[in-house]
């Protein structure tokens, strides 16, 4: 079976940004071993905030404000790792506090750094989500969006309970909470500019990713991609059973 990395048509240096809900941490620090693996060194961070990394998500963490000190701690990191977690600060709750919007792209271009893969969304652990006016936290030289959402919340009442920001779900595609979020509607959220694509540079390459693809969902799944595939915004779309397990949507 491919890896995430290997479906992805990317860029020489990428500044990847994720986005959405239903998977984005996972997805960051999974496509971040595989592009190790292959020699890249990486840096994984964020925009907004993330949990502290678990054990065998990244090799190293680094804390800091100013871009400056956070390059001279990365280029000792590179000694010895070829995975390095940057944040701007640890805060309350066992989180870390996001870069300033431009530094990912500074440390890309400095660091030494072969990817630079950033988590700019948040979803409080919901399938799905639509962002607020101030959401999500993109780079603006960004060159590959993945856009991820859980195939769980496919054919279930549009709430709280699944979806973060359902309000602004509804207020997007037209609908009321307790509404079938069906394959169509789905897709309609996650193209919309209001919806999955705002905030996303033109000239960056999107892909959709549904994890949680099981097959009880299969299809939904079948239903829901030749819809996405048929947007010009998205250069394609992958879904995923379990973590590290990808595969082109059919």
């Amino acid at each position: 079976m491919p890896t995430l990395s290997e479906l992805l048509d990317l860029p020489a240096h990428p500044l990847i940004a994720i986005v959405g809900a239903g998977g984005k941490t996972t997805t960051m620090y999974t496509l971040a071993g595989e592009l190790a693996q292959h020699g890249k060194r990486v840096i994984t961070t964020t925009t907004t905030n993330i949990y502290l990394p678990r054990p065998g998500e990244t090799d190293t963490l680094i804390t800091a404000t100013e871009t400056s000190t956070l390059l001279d701690m990365i280029a000792a990191a590179w000694k010895m790792h070829h995975r390095v977690t940057v944040a701007r600060e640890c805060v309350a709750g066992g989180k870390l506090a996001g870069l300033l919007l431009d530094q990912p792209y500074e440390l890309l271009a400095l660091s030494g750094a072969g990817a630079v893969i950033v988590e700019a969304d948040g979803a409080r652990h919901r399938m799905i989500k639509a962002p607020a006016v101030y959401e999500p936290v993109v780079p603006s030289q960004t060159n590959i969006a993945l856009l991820v959402m859980s195939a769980a919340a496919i054919n279930q009442p549009l709430g709280a309970e699944i979806a973060h920001r359902p309000e602004r779900i509804a207020a997007v595609l037209g609908i009321s909470q307790g509404d079938i979020l069906t394959p169509a509607l789905v897709a309609q959220l996650l193209v919309s500019e209001r919806g999955g694509m705002r905030g996303i540079p033109q000239e960056a390459k999107v892909y959709a990713l549904i994890t949680h693809a099981t097959g009880e969902k299969r299809s939904e799944v079948r239903e829901l991609v030749p819809l996405l595939q048929s947007s010009p915004r998205l250069a394609g779309v992958l879904c995923s059973q379990q973590p590290g397990e990808w595969l082109a949507g059919e």
